[in-house]
């Protein structure tokens, strides 16, 4: 039993930077949607590795989002739903207490719409059950 959020910042990776932007935006609307949240972009932050021009940020483009207000358990659900949509999803919620939560993709968009279309097709290979 949460209450409510103070800060959450949100880092949304992406194959590369427009990939974690447009997936940034995406996630940005679905929390918009939420009672009584606000979600914005943070500002960008400076390089932390000066000497180099490819560090790790180069090989992880991310797009950190901000959430105030509302309940984290709601907003929490709605990422983790968002998430699970697609296995290149990749979330991290740093709390304002220092403790992270990550959520990465697990399900294809094909697997979604075998699910939808009945998943009577046994091409899915051993497993496939319950």
């Amino acid at each position: 039993m949460t209450g409510q959020i103070e800060s959450v910042r949100i880092q949304v990776s992406g194959a590369d930077p427009r990939h974690a932007e447009l997936e940034a935006r995406e996630l940005r609307d679905v929390l918009r949607r939420l009672d009584d949240t606000e979600v914005r972009f943070a500002p960008p932050e400076p390089a932390h590795d000066a000497e180099g021009s490819k560090g790790p940020a180069l090989l992880t483009p991310e797009v950190v989002l901000v959430l105030t207000g509302g309940s984290f358990t709601l907003a929490g659900t709605a990422i983790k739903a968002w998430v699970a949509v697609r296995k290149s999803r990749k979330v991290r919620v740093l709390h304002p207490d220092g403790t992270v939560t990550e959520f990465q993709g697990g399900v294809s968009g094909r697997e979604i719409r075998k699910l939808r279309d009945g998943g009577s097709d046994d091409s899915s290979g051993p497993g496939a059950g319950r």
